[in-house]
């Protein structure tokens, strides 16, 4: 059954108006447009704070990740660090980069506190990389923040549909 959380209608509930909805959807589809485009300082500019969370899930998509193993759990250290060796032009895991295209899709903001927003959306990826294609679909939940310049990520939960299955190594950002 469906988590009726993620399925809110935003114009009944009244979480956000549709000039705030307009501007979480943008703000997804650029970050969206800046992972696929391998701008990697542009994305890490996007994040807000020292406290801040990436996160993608292995077997479970609510495991507790102090005890079990995640494909990503990255802190502000270990984003910035991911971010240098995507960079790293003498790192060959990641040569040639993976062309990359992406949907953002079924937006949905799931609560508001102060200047906090929890927004859900899911996406597919198609990732060509040495001559082989392959196609990712997840759901991702960020934690975003109001700034001067528009909105923040504070953390992002990435759900991939075959977290539970064997996958080759991620040498792009989801």
């Amino acid at each position: 059954m469906a988590n009726p959380s993620l399925i809110a209608d935003q114009g009944v509930d009244g979480v956000v108006d549709l000039q705030t909805m307009a501007r979480v959807e943008r703000f997804l589809y650029r970050e969206a447009a800046l992972m696929d485009a391998h701008e990697y300082d542009r994305w890490l500019s996007l994040w807000q704070g020292e406290d801040i969370l990436y996160w993608v899930p292995c077997n479970d998509d609510d495991q507790d990740p102090r005890t079990s193993i995640a494909i990503i759990y990255d802190k502000r250290q270990a984003i910035e660090e991911r971010v240098q060796r995507m960079k790293d032009k003498t790192a060959h895991a990641f040569r040639p980069r993976a062309k990359l295209l992406r949907t953002v899709s079924n937006v949905v903001v799931l609560s508001r506190t102060g200047d906090e927003l929890v927004v859900s959306s899911h996406f597919t990826l198609g990732e060509l990389r040495v001559g082989v294609q392959n196609i990712w679909f997840g759901r991702a939940i960020h934690t975003l923040c109001e700034t001067e310049a528009g909105f923040g990520i504070r953390s992002k939960k990435v759900l991939l549909l075959n977290n539970d299955a064997p996958m080759p190594n991620l040498t792009f950002l989801v």
